[in-house]
């Protein structure tokens, strides 16, 4: 199976509710979304068990080839995050950013563009 590309919502001066337009995360591959300048990422972790996101980077750097460390976050039980900083390091070669999850079941994710 393939990762399921979340659909990014335009965030306005009127708002967003994230709970009306968050998509179910896929646990098995993953979920991906368009990389571009102002992206952010909401997850809610409904569960009672703390949620780990991993953004794999796929890039390395110098003459060792030195792979670039993936960027974690981890959401205590019961909270959501909002998560920013998507650089080009996180571009995969098809122009997306992958997300993992690990460790229980996220409520709902989405992404926000401005």
């Amino acid at each position: 199976m393939a990762r399921t590309l979340i659909a990014p919502t335009a965030l306005t001066l009127a708002g967003i509710d994230p709970g009306d337009v968050d998509v179910a995360a896929e646990l098995t591959d993953g979920n991906s979304f368009a990389w571009r300048e102002g992206v952010i990422f909401y997850c809610l972790n409904g569960d009672d068990a703390a949620l780990t996101l991993t953004f794999p980077t796929p890039v390395t750097v110098g003459s060792g080839a030195l792979a670039v460390a993936d960027s974690t976050v981890t959401i205590p039980a019961g909270e959501y995050r909002l998560i920013k900083g998507f650089g080009p390091e996180h571009r995969q070669a098809d122009g997306t950013v992958h997300v993992n999850y690990a460790g229980t079941t996220p409520t709902g994710v989405m992404v926000a563009v401005f």
